[in-house]
């Protein structure tokens, strides 16, 4: 795979071998595949968290009776893609 850097790139992995923080382009390059690479894990890890508090919360309010029967809300779901099928057909 051959990959074009910008200079300013370019500069940035120089920097860092110069400064004895990596022996090689590639040592740099791949420490930051591995950051990106645990940022996305961070990312997913933040969401099924997020996600599973909401569960949590939708739980309770079913316990506590609050819920909603869902085939009114199932119908006004298909009614705003009906209605939104419309509108992109019209564009056309």
């Amino acid at each position: 795979m051959a990959i074009t850097l910008k200079p300013e790139h370019e500069q940035l992995i120089q920097t860092q071998i110069q400064n004895g923080r990596f022996p090689d382009a590639n040592a740099v390059l791949e420490a930051a595949l591995k950051l990106l690479i645990s940022e996305d894990a961070q990312s997913y890890f933040t969401w099924l968290t997020e996600t599973r508090k909401k569960v949590a919360v939708g739980i309770s309010e079913l316990d506590r009776g609050e819920g909603q029967d869902a085939q009114p809300v199932i119908d006004l779901i298909l009614a705003q893609f009906q209605e939104a099928r419309q509108v992109a057909k019209s564009c056309d």
